[in-house]
């Protein structure tokens, strides 16, 4: 190689020298501050209770004689699924715990209280497929209720 190209090679390495140094280097963090960020995961909510959200349709006191809920939940029903013919329906038994704070018969109370609401309301024209049965433990200030939820 002759003198004058080495030192032409020589000067344009020494003139793209600064232009390199100014330059950076493409990666993903140029486009996304937060590529390569360990994910964070939302923490996952507990499952929601049948009705916590909104108001009953039909709230029964354990106890009460069948001709006076029966109609009530007749009525309610039949009113529903006029308006939307594929509802479900959430029979709810709310239990009071032991004074203790023991857990209560569940079973028992959804025999003896929830099977009969739930029978109703598949008398007024809901289907199986239409509806559930459920229960859960209330403080045991408050009486056992049914509760009827629509969706």
């Amino acid at each position: 190689m002759s003198r004058p190209s080495v030192r032409r090679a020589a000067l344009a390495a020494v003139m793209c020298l600064p232009v390199l140094a100014g330059c950076e280097l493409v990666s993903q963090k140029t486009f996304d501050r937060h590529a390569g960020d360990p994910p964070v995961l939302p923490e996952t909510p507990p499952p929601p209770v049948p009705g916590s959200d909104r108001p009953a349709l039909v709230t029964i006191v354990a106890g009460t004689p069948d001709a006076q809920w029966k109609p009530a939940v007749r009525a309610a029903v039949a009113d529903a699924l006029s308006r939307r013919p594929n509802a479900l329906f959430t029979v709810v038994v709310e239990v009071p715990s032991g004074p203790d704070g023991a857990e209560p018969d569940m079973r028992h109370a959804v025999d003896a209280d929830g099977q009969p609401v739930l029978q109703a309301v598949m008398d007024a024209g809901a289907g199986s497929a239409q509806t559930e049965l459920d229960a859960r433990s209330v403080s045991a200030t408050s009486a056992t209720q049914i509760c009827v939820y629509v969706q």
